[in-house]
């Protein structure tokens, strides 16, 4: 029992110390760094032989775009307030998340669908975000847009370009990320704990902040993290529809709420904060699911039950 208990843990642990440490927040210039290595591990394992582009990824990734234009333009009609139409944007626009491919191997699924849609919705968002940003943001100049465009090169074409460097030179570092899975799940533990103690922080800084909002914010995320995950299930071929709804709904949320703080300023970065959390207590169930269904199926002495 204790054992199907860790991964979630790994996950609801940093968030509940982040809150309670909100000094932590000193650590949030981490975020970037951790980010870029986390992609690095994904990077490393990239085989072309195993990716294979399906129709259904070209479906997510204009869902996912369609969601992120749409949510914002929704949000803004309902509360008529620009903060929470950019924070309903930044949780809708965030790609698939570096994570996915960890969590779909640790729900015995296409991990090769999950690498082939994080690539496809990370590189497809990333080379319309820079004009989207500066719609969002109300800045739609030349300058902003490069700026935001050179933060992207830096967190996407970095990793990506020193993985194959690597690769090239040490063929057997493609096996790094499956050794050091549980590594690198626990280096996104460390970005949930400084994110945790980022929004601590904040909170403890604008006291005057209406926590109506911040519920409004969090209830958003909730909805669009519902809607991801029913929609991708819906988009993904018949076979792929775990993969699909995963692919969909587990987001890349590190990338956005740095783009949030970055741009938009931390009330709209809460939206992400609070996906964070709700994507996360799904991607716990499943994977305490995935470990107790073993536990059921395994004997003892390590064989399957009849």
């Amino acid at each position: 029992m204790l054992k199907t208990l860790i991964r979630p843990a790994m996950i609801f642990v940093p968030l509940a110390l982040g809150m309670l440490f909100p000094q932590a927040n000193a650590l949030n210039f981490l975020i970037r760094w951790l980010l870029m290595v986390m992609l690095f591990m994904v990077f490393l394992r990239l085989n072309v032989s195993e990716m294979k582009l399906r129709r259904s990824h070209g479906w997510l990734l204009l869902g996912n775009l369609l969601l992120g234009i749409g949510c914002y333009y929704l949000a803004g009609w309902l509360f008529k307030d620009k903060t929470l139409a950019q924070a309903a944007f930044f949780v809708a626009i965030t790609p698939t998340a570096t994570a996915a491919a960890v969590v779909m191997s640790f729900l015995k699924g296409n991990v090769g669908y999950v690498i082939t849609s994080f690539v496809t919705t990370n590189v497809g968002i990333a080379l319309v975000l820079p004009w989207l940003l500066g719609l969002v943001c109300g800045n739609p100049s030349w300058s902003f847009m490069l700026k935001v465009a050179e933060t992207l090169a830096v967190l996407l074409v970095l990793p990506l370009a020193l993985a194959m460097i690597v690769r090239k030179i040490h063929p057997e570092a493609q096996k790094w990320p499956q050794k050091l899975g549980t590594a690198t799940f626990g280096l996104w533990s460390v970005c949930l704990f400084i994110i945790a103690a980022s929004a601590a922080h904040f909170l403890k800084e604008n006291p005057q902040l209406s926590r109506w909002v911040i519920l409004e914010t969090a209830l958003i995320a909730l909805v669009i993290c519902i809607v991801n995950f029913t929609l991708g299930y819906w988009l993904g071929e018949k076979s792929l529809r775990r993969e699909a709804s995963q692919s969909l709904g587990q987001k890349n949320t590190t990338l956005t709420i740095y783009l949030a703080f970055a741009y938009a300023g931390p009330l709209a970065a809460m939206g992400v904060i609070s996906y964070v959390l709700w994507h996360n207590s799904y991607n716990a169930l499943q994977m305490f699911m995935i470990d107790r269904k073993a536990r059921r199926l395994t004997s003892p002495d390590g064989c399957e039950q009849p």
